[in-house]
Order: structure tokens, then C-alpha cells, then sequence
């Protein structure tokens, strides 16, 4: 039984094997399943049988495929090797299909492009005592034919299978041959300057060896599934970086690093359990230092871009994330010492003076805007710079590498003394004693402020919340026995709040929808849209505690006075016994 789709298409056939170029290099953007690929072997072939290709291809006896075995694949399916390259070859590529989940089953696969026809074959190899489900185990094509594409599969029509090539592969295919040939040239290719198959070998190895156990003792307030796999990956990379690199130099002690900015220290943490000696610095001290062992060494103090912090006998600088000393990362790195090399990940933009940085091309997001600021800083610095996107759990990924000079080592004093031109506000005064780079510089506060508007007066916070709820109260349905009112953009609440206390609530991070969010229990804010919340009862509040998992033992509810009994015209809706909330005559 076959399965077969077809769907019109306006693509060219560059547009076409552009397309089918990233479904076979990364697999994983439209499988979810997927880490990623490996490429194995790639022939160009000729076919000596018409029709040239079964319905199903031979398995493999093992995931090492010798050329011995890959010849014999080829003869089975009508095809050989050919050295000569015909108008219209056959070019076979053998994929071994990584996991996301590093314990699953790999699984092979066979693709067959043949441009004379403007179609491709996948075949699934998987040896058959592999059980595998990172890819249909069955054979498929897809082909561009008269501004249709045509989606055959060797399967029911009815299975998981096709629903996935059919719904997901194939508009994401179309989508990919329509939008400029099938790929965006501006686009960061990821892990550019590793190994990928390295990469996800190490990745796994550092996940397992420190990852699992440092999500469970995590004792910092962030999310640890993301920050502890976040660091996991950029010390994965920074790693085979630093291998590739001793590599080169034939050099075989390992590098020593600074990492300014460092945060809660896991980076420092395992690099330096990796066999890195370095250090961390961070104004601000976290908890999670205290668990880390005697030789991971992070210090608690502000680092004011000076001549009194540059680190000479430092191999590499480290800026992951750090803020107001971004832009000074390569300076640092470039004063340091003529062998010293920086990384740096960009995250929030700022100015040499910590000011926040402020977008001069309106034609460019704010976040590419800086990364072209700080890569021409990094050049203008001396530094041979290269750029790479990481693969990890954030949307600013792209990273900056800083290795060797573009000047000779003679010249290193030279362009240290020109880097502060590149420094052009409030430099220094010549009178003042001393190494300051800057006059003016603003570390952030080291003691970290609360920004979330629980630190505006109470009665203000009240009468604000009054105000917005008779608002949306006006015009109720009495029809009904309950109503919850109007519900109504937050900009036209913003209107009814006089300009001195907006002023107050925008000090305080996130203005009128923080504090609206933080009185929950009344409001309902979703979509740019406020209404007043249908209270909850007390089983849907332990339920919901259930769904969750809570590590609480005991719920206390009942215990805060509910604000629609004592301030809503037609009470709580709820009664004295289901309402999560206690049923007096006081407002909150």
C-alpha cells in the first residue's frame, strides 16, 4: 500500500534542491526528535537499471558502514560509483540520524537526488535489529513537477508516519524552495567553528557527568533546566575550542581563562573541573558558590575597566552574558597581553560608560544592530574575530571569538595605546591619579534590586487597583447571575492613571501589566487585554497544586479575604465553603 500528496508549489528547482539541501544537512529544524546529522559517505553516481530504484533499499548489517557495504547497497539499488561527472548524476548520501536523547537508537538513512528528475529518495537503512523511531522506516520521495510537488510514500496514508511527512515536512519543504531560493544568506550557520559530531559527543558526556545532579541541588531561584544546560553547552563548546586550538599550537597544557561576569560560576565551575585553572569574577555573590569545590575559584568584586584589571598571564577572557562589560571584554582581552583571546556571547546592549546601548539603524533589530557594533569593536581592537551561533536554549546565541592578532606582536603596544580612541566617552582626565579607562563608568547596583512594583507604597497600589477595577466594572450584565465585566486593552488603562503614579509603577519594572499580574487572584491579563478573574475554588487550587507536582505538603487557603466578596456589586459567585478565599467584609 502507498501514500501519495501532492501540493501545488511556486518554487524554481534551485528553490527545490535548495530545500531539499537543508532536509538532508539538518534534519533536526523540522524533527523534533533530532540533535542533528552526521554525514557518512557521499557518492556520485550513475544508474545502470531503468527504473533505477526499488521500493526498498537493503539494511545495513551494523551503523559502521564500510565502502564495501556501501558499493553493495549501490549495486542492489541499479546504481555505481562513477568518477565521471554526468550532466545529470545520481548523488547518494549515507545520514546517520542523531537523537536528541543521547540514549536512543541511531538510526541511517539513505538519500538518492536525482536532478534529471527533480526528485529525491529516502530510504531507511537502519540495521533491522535497531529499532528506531527518529524517522519513518519506510521509503519515501518527493519530486518538483510542473509547479507541483508530489509526496510518495511506501505506507498507509492513514499512519503517523505520512500525516508527519505530509503536515509538517512538506509545507516546511514549500516554505523553505518559495522564501529566496531555500535559504537565508544572512543566516549564522551553528557550531561553525567545532566539530558537530565532537560537539554532541561532549555535549552528552558533560550533560551526564554534571547537568542531571546540578539541576536537582540547583539553589538559585532561576530556572535550572535552562541555565544549567545552557552552560553545559557554551563549556562544551569553549572545550573543543580550546582542544582544536592546543591542537594546532602542539601545546599540551590547557588554557587558563577569566571569566568576567561569571554569574552563579557554573561555566567556572566546569572548566575548572575539566582541568582549566581560572577564575570568576561577578559583583554580586550567588548562593550556589558555597556548594562548588575549594578549586573553583570565584571572586566577589567590581571590576571597573582599568589598567589594575588586566589579567597578562591569562590565555583567554570570557564575557558569557556580561552585561555592562561586554563592549570591554575585547579591550580588556587586547590590553591584557598580545597572546590573550577573548569569547564573548552578547545578551543585553550596552555602552563603554554602562549606559544602555540605543539603536541608530532603524532598518536592523537592536540585538543584530550591537553584534555588528561589537564585532567591528573586536576588529578595530587587532583581534582576527569570527562569529558562531550556539546551540543553545536562548534566542541571543550568537557568540564572538577573539584568536590572534592582525598585527605583528611588535605593533602589540602601539594598538593597546589606539583601543582608547575606541573608548570615546568621558575618558579619563590626564590630572586624575588614576588607570581608570573611563571617568564615568557604572557597574551595576551589587546588591540586586526587587523591580517587580511590590516596593511601591500600599496605598497607592490600592488606589490603583480600585480605580482599574471600577473601571472594568462598569456597564455590568445584571442579567446574568455573575458577570466579570468589560474586558479591555491595557492601553486604555494606562489612560486612567494619573502621570506621576505611572511614573512610579515604570521605575519599578514593567509599569501598570506587573502590577495588574501581581494581583492575579482579581485580574486576568492575556493578550494585551485585562478583564477580572473568575475566582477560584479551592479543588481547582489543588488540583492545579496536583497537575504541578508542588512540593508543598499543605495548601493554605482561606486564609486572605476574598477582594469580589466585600468589593464586586454582585459578590463572589462562589460560596463561603468553595471559594479558595476567606468570605469577610475587609478589601485587601
Amino acid at each position: 500500500m502507498s501514500g501519495c500528496k501532492i501540493t501545488a508549489s511556486s518554487m524554481s528547482d534551485d528553490g527545490f534542491w535548495a530545500a531539499i539541501n537543508i532536509l538532508i544537512n539538518k534534519p533536526h529544524v523540522v524533527n523534533k526528535r533530532l540533535w542533528g546529522c552526521k554525514v557518512i559517505c557521499k557518492h556520485t553516481c550513475s544508474p545502470v537499471l531503468n527504473p533505477w530504484l526499488p521500493s526498498v533499499c537493503p539494511r545495513v548489517d551494523s551503523l559502521k558502514v564500510t565502502e564495501a557495504v556501501m558499493e553493495c547497497i549501490l549495486s542492489k539499488l541499479g546504481l555505481q560509483s562513477t568518477h565521471i561527472m554526468e550532466s545529470q548524476p545520481v548523488e547518494v548520501t549515507l545520514i546517520e540520524l542523531l537523537p536528541k536523547s543521547y540514549s536512543e537508537p541511531h538510526a541511517l538513512q539513505l538519500v538518492c537526488q536525482n536532478r534529471g528528475d527533480s526528485q529525491v529518495y529516502f530510504f531507511d537503512v537502519t540495521p533491522l535489529g535497531i529499532s528506531q523511531t527518529l524517522s519513518p522506516d519506510f521509503s519515501f520521495s518527493v519530486q518538483l513537477k510542473e509547479k507541483n510537488i508530489f509526496l510518495k510514500a511506501e505506507c498507509d496514508e492513514d499512519s503517523k508516519s505520512f500525516q508527519w511527512l505530509s503536515e509538517t515536512v512538506l509545507p516546511q519543504l514549500i516554505k523553505w524552495g518559495e522564501e529566496t531560493g531555500g535559504r537565508d544568506p544572512n543566516k549564522q550557520e551553528s557550531l561553525s567553528l567545532v566539530s558537530n559530531e565532537n560537539y554532541y559527543r561532549k555535549y552528552n558526556e558533560l550533560k551526564t557527568k554534571y547537568g542531571k545532579e546540578m539541576v536537582k541541588i540547583w539553589p538559585e531561584c532561576t530556572d535550572p533546566s535552562k541555565f544549567v544546560y545552557e552552560d553545559v553547552a557554551i563549556a562544551t563548546y569553549l572545550l573543543l575550542l580550546w582542544e582544536d586550538e592546543r591542537q594546532i599550537q602542539g601545546k599540551v597544557e590547557k588554557q587558563t581563562f577569566v571569566d568576567l561576569g561569571c554569574g552563579n560560576g557554573l561555566l567556572v565551575y566546569i572548566l575548572a573541573m575539566e582541568g582549566h585553572g581560572g577564575v570568576g569574577i561577578d559583583i554580586r555573590k550567588r548562593n550556589i558558590w558555597d556548594i562548588y569545590p575549594s578549586n573553583v575559584v570565584l571572586e566577589e568584586k567590581t571590576v571597573t575597566p582599568s589598567d589594575l584589571n588586566l589579567f597578562p598571564n591569562t590565555d583567554w577572557i570570557i564575557g558569557n552574558h556580561s552585561d555592562e562589560l561586554t563592549p570591554w571584554i575585547p579591550v580588556v582581552a587586547a590590553r591584557s597581553s598580545y597572546t590573550c583571546n577573548f569569547f564573548l556571547l552578547p545578551c543585553c546592549a550596552y555602552n563603554f560608560d554602562g549606559s544602555k546601548y540605543q539603536r541608530q539603524d532603524s532598518s536592523k533589530s537592536q540585538y543584530t544592530e550591537y553584534l555588528d557594533y561589537i564585532k567591528k569593536l573586536c576588529q578595530e581592537c587587532g583581534f582576527r574575530t569570527d562569529t558562531d551561533r550556539l546551540k543553545i536554549p536562548s534566542t541571543k546565541r550568537i557568540c564572538l571569538v577573539g584568536r590572534g592578532r592582525t598585527y605583528p606582536e611588535e605593533d602589540h603596544s602601539k594598538y593597546c595605546n589606539s583601543t582608547q580612541k575606541l573608548i570615546n566617552i568621558n575618558p579619563a582626565k590626564s590630572d586624575e591619579k588614576t588607570e581608570n579607562w573611563i571617568s564615568d563608568f557604572k557597574p551595576r547596583e551589587p546588591v540586586e534590586r526587587v523591580r517587580n512594583c511590590t516596593k511601591i507604597d500600599k496605598n497607592l497600589i490600592l488606589s490603583i487597583v480600585d480605580c482599574i477595577a471600577q473601571y472594568l466594572m462598569k456597564e455590568l450584565d445584571t442579567n446574568v447571575r455573575w458577570s466579570p465585566g468589560r474586558s479591555v486593552d491595557l492601553p486604555e488603562l494606562v489612560q486612567l492613571i494619573p502621570s506621576d503614579q505611572l511614573k512610579s509603577l515604570k521605575s519599578e519594572c514593567g509599569g501598570l501589566q506587573t502590577l495588574l499580574k501581581n494581583h492575579h487572584h482579581i485580574f486576568k491579563v492575556q493578550g494585551g487585554k485585562v478583564q477580572l478573574r473568575h475566582p477560584k475554588s479551592v479543588d481547582e487550587i489543588n488540583n492545579e497544586m496536583k497537575s504541578k507536582k508542588s512540593k508543598v505538603q499543605k495548601i493554605q487557603l482561606q486564609q486572605k479575604p476574598c477582594w469580589f466578596f466585600s468589593n464586586h456589586p454582585q459578590g463572589c459567585p462562589l460560596s463561603d465553603k468553595t471559594c479558595s478565599f476567606l468570605h469577610v467584609n475587609k478589601i485587601i
